[in-house]
């Protein structure tokens, strides 16, 4: 069957913008379920006799189930598609947002050998930790860009990042709206049978009728799997047909490592450097995930005063968190248009420098009396940095080992960053009991990992790997670019 140009299929406007857009509010409309779970912390402790550490597992496991999850999702969409994927996925994670709110105190425990696990933690794990996790792996930001990049060539950091940005417009605006409706649903709610929901378990409820009513749908009914599906051509390029007479077809870019099975890919040096950089941004941001919201608890005082209003401590601090994930959107913009006219690696390197100076300013200012300042200034270059990392490493692994085993390949990518979220987590609750309810030392120690994890970001040979700059010619050798060629203009 003859391809149809992407005027003739998609009228004035390609399709693949429609992906780019459906991505961006599956994640606007779904992340706030995890991202904002720094909320629930200090919410959920006095009402079950949690401590930090106890409730840092949830976390912990979470993340890292997600990770260990991630490649096997990230193979079913290869082999079924984003809607099948994304779809069930979506559902079954909304189901079990909304029965969080119906966890119980319990008072009996599960004796594990030397510890004994309250049932309502094991509970909480069980649901958030296991469930929410694995199925947040099959709609996760991983695979959204690993389905992105398909659709663009010329334009694949720059559609890359405008999808990222649903999660950061989603955390600006619901997290602190989230934290506003706890404040007020205190002695009324949501009637379910004979229960009542209020305060915190509302907004879990709520949250999860999201994702399934609405991300679920949007998911199943716009997204595709690739533009051949469609009878387009990356970006909406033409097909040759409909090129001038004598002009020749620009040919597909293609890496010198391009692999049409996962494995082949683990004795490659851009594997290994593309993961440990993200083992680093899972360190950071996991920590900040999970205990940022607390943390900023601590340093603030219990009303805020802040541009003429009073401000409860928890909203405050559930606003700077939203600012924050608002200026990632700021953030992959910026190194998305970058991304497609100069080198990604070096790019993304910058990313972490800026992250590390942030973390600098988080630990450093409030022991010299400046706990605010710390807090905004690490809000702003944080925010400027945190998700801006990850279109990078997407466009970053598709130009070096192409389509044909994209999603698995980011899944394990996505599983180093987990790790490094499982550890900081884990960390960051038992360093807070340890040290006298204090913060210092793990937000230090993240801060310090991105050292390294900028000098293996700029140390990756984008020039010498990388499909923009190299194509494979018939022969399946690699061309490798000169000295004295410039970057295509993809």
């Amino acid at each position: 069957m003859t391809t149809k140009s992407a005027a003739q299929v998609g009228g004035s406007l390609y399709f693949g913008w429609y992906i780019v857009a459906t991505c961006f509010f599956v994640a606007f409309l779904s992340i706030p379920g995890r991202q904002g779970f720094g909320l629930f912390v200090t919410e959920m402790e006095p009402t079950f006799g949690w401590n930090r550490a106890d409730i840092s597992w949830v976390g912990s496991v979470g993340f890292l189930i997600n990770g260990a999850m991630q490649p096997i999702m990230g193979a079913l969409f290869d082999k079924y598609g984003p809607r099948k994927v994304f779809g069930f996925g979506l559902v079954i994670m909304g189901l079990a947002i909304m029965s969080l709110a119906f966890i119980r105190d319990l008072d009996a425990t599960l004796p594990l050998g030397f510890v004994n696990i309250p049932l309502d933690l094991l509970w909480f794990i069980a649901v958030f930790s296991i469930i929410v996790n694995t199925c947040l792996s099959a709609a996760s930001i991983t695979n959204m860009l690993a389905l992105v990049v398909r659709w663009f060539q010329r334009k694949r950091s720059k559609a890359a990042a405008l999808a990222s940005c649903g999660t950061s417009i989603g955390g600006l605006l619901t997290i602190p709206f989230a934290a506003y409706l706890m404040g007020v649903i205190d002695s009324s709610g949501i009637a379910w049978g004979d229960s009542v929901l209020v305060g915190w378990r509302t907004v879990w409820f709520l949250l999860g009728m999201v994702v399934v009513f609405a991300a679920a749908p949007l998911a199943v009914f716009f997204l595709r799997p690739s533009p051949a599906e469609m009878g387009l051509n990356p970006d909406g390029d033409p097909n040759p047909e409909d090129t001038p007479a004598g002009a020749a077809p620009a040919p597909r870019p293609t890496g010198a490592y391009e692999v049409d099975s996962w494995r082949k890919c683990f004795k490659t040096a851009p594997m290994w450097q593309l993961s440990g950089a993200y083992v680093v941004c899972g360190i950071t941001t996991g920590l900040l995930s999970i205990h940022f919201i607390p943390y900023a608890e601590d340093v603030l005082p219990a009303q805020v005063n802040f541009l003429g209003g009073v401000w409860d401590e928890k909203v405050f601090a559930g606003l700077i968190f939203g600012i924050m994930t608002g200026l990632n959107a700021a953030g992959v913009i910026i190194t998305g248009f970058l991304g497609d006219r100069i080198r990604r690696k070096n790019v993304l390197a910058v990313v972490y420098a800026t992250r590390g100076v942030a973390f600098m300013c988080l630990v450093f200012l409030p022991l010299f009396g400046y706990g605010m300042l710390g807090l905004i200034m690490f809000a702003l270059l944080s925010g400027m940095s945190w998700v801006a990392s990850v279109p990078l490493t997407s466009t970053l692994t598709a130009d070096v080992y192409g389509f044909r085993a994209l999603g698995t390949i980011s899944g394990w990518v996505f599983f180093a960053h987990q790790i490094g979220s499982f550890f900081s987590i884990q960390f960051a609750g038992y360093a807070y009991v340890w040290f006298n309810e204090s913060y210092f030392w793990p937000f230090l120690i993240a801060g310090l990992t991105l050292i390294p994890a900028t000098i293996m970001a700029f140390s990756i040979n984008e020039y010498q790997y990388s499909g923009r700059y190299n194509s494979l010619p018939a022969d399946g050798a690699p061309r490798l670019a000169t000295a004295g060629a410039g970057p295509r203009a993809y």
